[in-house]
């Protein structure tokens, strides 16, 4: 997702998609002429003759030794460059060439952009490059050509200061993605739904989703909070509902419920369980029993929902074409679902250290890799959710982690002095049960 949320690098909407309807409105009218605006100035029109777009991709290469070839990553899309080239044509051209030369003489940026204008393209707000051209020759009275290249217009570096935190950028890009693939799994199952095969692809999907719940510690209310959501899906099923739309909606509600839930159970730990866990931490050291550390729910969930990259909803090959459609259509909003889930709670995690995060990562792109993306606005929000995970990640700074062994024990307190780090973030980061006796491998920062 860009910095600034209103920016949108997709083409803008042509006047008719039928190019004779696009050059001339109406057959009684004059054909429509190309235009360059000013920023707070009037259009200048002048005659087109040849357009050149031209845009692309920023590539990684990485290449390896002995034979390892190369390997290729994305990074970015680059700048569009728009070319235009025509003419000042008529009795009057002087007058229109100096409006365009002092049009194009006025500063232009991201944030006060110049309008381009085409018969067969739209409207593009433009930054004006470095040269522009009007040139005349002796043998062409009443005619000068025109030569202008630009920038398509992006986001400024003050919209990208002024960008909301990555988190908050995360939540709009999961609000997003659940929005699209509630609509992509309706639309792929439109006319082609299979009743019986949505009753039991969403039976095998609530008890999925129930088995994840079992590998969930933490107070019950909160528990039965989430049972509520997932059982859902079998109270549409035991009303009768056979509205496709509702199904999605349920399985996208159940997995966030998932996600809440395991980050109240961590907030209430946080709130209530420090002095409880130190208390029993003292006690513990006094019987030489450590103390258990509190569930890791993140986790084991995490890893159930990131291995979900080959789900599938029937071990038998669909009998019928409806069958198909409403069994993929049921696997890939499983798999969009699993995804937002794994993105949240990798988001959220604490003790998030360099080597797991790359881990998951991994993992997180694999399953990514495994949904359908045909549908434009499901692809546009999975690479928001990716682009925004991403950078709550770099904010973190985890790459500035470091270990030490820790050969003989020693209380935490003493090690958190000798490395120059917080006791807290030691803690955080190494799941610490025993703060008297450290003798393990630290990571800290």
């Amino acid at each position: 997702m860009s910095a600034n949320a209103q920016f949108d690098a997709s083409l803008p909407t042509p006047y008719k998609e039928n190019w004779r309807e696009a050059y001339r409105a109406d057959s009684s009218e004059s054909p429509r002429a190309a235009s360059y605006q000013a920023p707070g100035g009037e259009a200048i029109p002048f005659i087109q003759k040849s357009f050149r777009f031209s845009g692309g991709q920023s590539k990684g290469t990485a290449e390896y030794p002995f034979g390892g070839l190369w390997s290729n990553e994305y990074l970015n899309e680059k700048p569009q460059s728009l070319t235009v080239d025509g003419y000042l044509r008529g009795p009057a051209y002087i007058a229109q060439r100096n409006k365009l030369i002092e049009a194009l003489r006025i500063p232009t940026g991201d944030d006060n952009p110049g309008y381009i204008d085409l018969p067969f393209w739209g409207r593009f707000p433009v930054v004006v490059n470095d040269n522009y051209e009007v040139s005349e020759t002796a043998d062409e009275q009443g005619q000068r050509a025109v030569s202008i290249t630009f920038t398509r217009a992006g986001v400024s570096i003050t919209d990208r200061l002024e960008a909301p935190p990555a988190s908050v950028q995360l939540e709009s890009a999961a609000a997003d993605l659940q929005a699209a693939a509630v609509d992509d799994f309706e639309k792929k199952v439109n006319g082609r739904l299979d009743i019986k095969a949505l009753l039991a692809a969403f039976g095998k999907i609530k008890g999925t989703l129930l088995g994840i719940l079992g590998r969930i510690q933490g107070a019950q209310t909160i528990l039965n909070g989430i049972t509520n959501e997932i059982l859902g899906i079998m109270n549409l099923i035991n009303r009768g509902i056979r509205i496709p739309r509702e199904f999605a909606l349920a399985l996208v509600n159940a997995g966030m419920s998932i996600a809440a839930g395991i980050f109240e159970i961590k907030n209430s730990i946080a709130l209530y369980g420090q002095k409880e866990n130190r208390a029993s931490n003292t006690s513990a050291s006094a019987s030489s029993a450590p103390s258990l550390p509190p569930p890791d729910n993140e986790r084991n969930v995490l890893i159930t929902f990131l291995s979900d990259n080959t789900y599938t909803l029937s071990e038998e090959p669909a009998v019928t074409v409806n069958q198909e459609a409403t069994i993929a259509a049921g696997e890939n909003l499983f798999k969009i679902t699993a995804f937002l889930v794994s993105a949240r709670l990798i988001a959220n995690m604490d003790s998030l250290t360099y080597k797991k995060a790359g881990g998951y990562w991994r993992l997180l792109e694999k399953l990514e890799e495994s949904i359908n993306r045909e549908n434009p606005a499901v692809y546009t929000t999975i690479q928001n959710v990716h682009t925004a995970l991403s950078r709550e990640l770099s904010e973190r700074e985890i790459s500035r982690e470091m270990t030490r062994r820790i050969s003989i024990a020693a209380p935490l307190l003493y090690l958190a002095y000798c490395l120059g780090c917080d006791e807290d973030k030691i803690r955080e980061l190494n799941s610490i049960a025993d703060s008297f006796a450290v003798d393990r491998a630290v990571i800290y920062v």
